[in-house]
C-alpha cells in the first residue's frame, strides 16, 4: 500500500525527511532552502549551515488533526485547544489540504498565499510544501520558544500545532479520478492510507452529534446559546452556494429526494459504495442535502481499521457543550499537553462560551418539521446502532434513556 501511494504521491513523499527531529514532540524537519529564494522578512529566520551556500528552515507537519463532522462544534473545539499556551495555531483552521487541495495542483491556485515563499533546494515545486506553509509560523514558535511552558520547566520543543478540516474523514471524492474503477464500486484507498503513510503517529480528533437532531433541553449550554438541535438541518442552513430561500418545507422536500436517491443506489451497491460515493447528488441545484455525512459508522470504522484505536479520540458534542471541562480535560490528556496555569487561558479553555455560533439564520427558517425529525430518525437509527457497538458507548444511540 506505502509503495502504491508513493508511486500516486511523489510530491508528498519526495518533501519529507527519513525521520522527523527526535528532541521535538511535534513532527518537524530541516529543509534547505536557497537563499535567494527566502524573501527578507524571512531571512533572519532562517539557519545558515556556514558555508553560505543554502540555508534551513524549519518545517512541520500537524501533530494533531480534527477530521471532522461538520457542524459539530469543531470551530469551538479548535478555538479551545490553541488557547493553550503550548498549542499554536495554523494559518488557517481548515486547509483541506488531503481531501481536495493536493489533487487540484494546490501549489499553483494559492500560490500567491504561500507563507514563507521559499523553494527546497531537492524539491522543487512540491507540492506538500504549499501545506506546510500554513504551519510556517507555528514551525517559527516551535523552534524559538525559549518561554517556560505549561509543564514550568524551560523548554524549546514542547509546542505543537494542529488543523481542522472537517472534510477528512468522509470525504475521499478526488481518488476517483485515479482508482475508484474497482468491481464493487467501493474506494480501494482512503484520504487516511495516505496521512498514515506520511505521518503514522498523527492523532486524530472526531466530534459527533446526533445526525437529525439534538434536545435543546439536555445541554444548559446549547439552551442558554439557544443553539441549533438538528445537525443535517444545520449543515442545510449553512450550505454554502444553496441560492434557495431556506426554509423547513424546502429542507423536508430535499431529504425525501435525497432518500430516494440513496436507496436507489443501495439496490446495486453496498452501503460503504453508497457513502462515498454518492457525492454527485450533493449539489447545491440537485434538489438534494448531504445525507451521507450522518453516517458515522461507515467513516469511523474505516479510520480505525487503519489507525490503532488510541490515536483517534471520538466525543459528542451533547457532552461537550454539557461540560466542557471534562471534555476539554479529556482532549489535553489526549494531546498529552500539560497543565494550565493562567486564569486567562483556563476561562478560554475550559469555560462555559461558542465560537461560529449563528442563531439569526434559525429564527427565520424555524425549526425541523416533526415528520422530518421522524424519517431522518429512522434512517439514521440503524447506523447509529452500529456506531454504538463499534465504540462500545450506547451515547451514541443518541438516545435519553441510553448508558455507557
Amino acid at each position: 500500500m506505502t509503495r502504491e501511494l508513493r508511486r500516486l504521491n511523489p510530491g508528498i513523499f519526495s518533501a519529507l525527511p527519513k525521520e522527523f527531529l527526535s528532541n521535538n514532540k511535534n513532527p518537524c524537519w530541516f529543509e534547505k532552502v536557497h537563499g535567494t529564494d527566502v524573501g527578507s522578512r524571512w531571512r533572519e529566520r532562517l539557519s545558515d549551515n556556514g558555508t553560505g551556500h543554502f540555508r534551513l528552515t524549519l518545517r512541520c507537519l500537524p501533530y494533531f488533526y480534527i477530521i471532522g463532522m461538520p457542524k459539530c462544534g469543531t470551530s469551538d473545539l479548535y478555538y479551545r485547544i490553541t488557547q493553550h499556551p503550548d498549542v499554536v495555531r495554523a494559518r488557517r483552521k481548515e486547509p483541506e489540504w488531503w481531501t481536495k487541495g493536493h489533487h487540484q495542483h494546490f501549489e499553483l491556485i494559492h500560490h500567491s498565499f504561500s507563507f514563507f515563499n521559499i523553494t527546497p533546494l531537492d524539491n522543487h515545486g512540491s507540492l506538500l510544501g504549499e501545506y506546510l506553509d500554513y504551519f510556517g509560523e507555528a514551525a517559527w514558535t516551535i523552534q524559538f520558544q525559549k518561554e517556560l511552558t505549561s509543564s514550568g520547566q524551560k523548554v524549546t520543543h514542547d509546542v505543537i500545532t494542529g488543523e481542522a478540516s472537517t472534510s477528512t474523514i468522509f470525504y475521499n471524492d478526488n481518488w476517483r479520478e485515479e482508482l475508484w474503477d474497482t468491481p464493487n464500486n467501493e474506494p480501494p484507498i482512503l484520504i487516511a492510507d495516505l496521512i498514515r503513510a506520511v505521518q503514522p503517529n498523527a492523532k486524530f480528533i472526531l466530534t459527533l452529534r446526533n445526525p437529525t437532531e439534538r434536545n435543546p433541553t439536555e445541554s444548559k449550554f446549547i439552551l442558554t446559546l439557544r443553539n441549533p438541535t438538528e445537525r443535517l438541518y444545520s449543515d442545510y442552513l449553512f450550505w454554502k452556494f444553496l441560492y434557495v430561500k431556506r426554509s423547513n418545507e424546502d429542507f423536508h422536500a430535499r431529504v425525501i429526494l435525497s432518500l430516494r436517491i440513496f436507496r436507489q443506489c443501495l439496490r446495486n451497491n453496498s452501503v460503504r459504495s453508497c457513502a462515498y460515493g454518492v457525492s454527485e447528488t450533493e449539489d447545491p441545484t440537485a434538489g438534494t442535502v448531504r445525507l451521507r455525512r450522518g453516517l458515522y459508522e461507515v467513516f469511523l470504522r474505516d479510520w480505525l481499521s487503519i489507525f490503532p484505536r488510541d490515536q483517534i479520540l471520538v466525543q459528542r458534542l451533547e457532552d461537550h457543550s454539557k461540560d466542557p471541562n471534562t471534555t476539554m480535560t479529556r482532549v489535553l490528556n489526549f494531546l498529552d499537553l500539560g497543565p494550565v496555569r493562567k486564569r486567562a487561558d483556563k476561562d478560554a479553555i475550559f469555560g462555559f462560551h461558542t465560537k461560529n455560533s449563528q442563531k439569526k439564520h434559525y429564527d427565520s427558517s424555524g425549526q425541523m418539521l416533526p415528520e422530518t425529525r421522524r424519517i431522518l430518525n429512522e434512517f439514521y437509527r440503524p447506523y447509529n446502532e452500529r456506531l454504538a457497538e463499534l465504540l462500545n458507548n450506547t451515547h451514541f444511540l443518541w438516545q435519553k434513556n441510553s448508558s455507557v
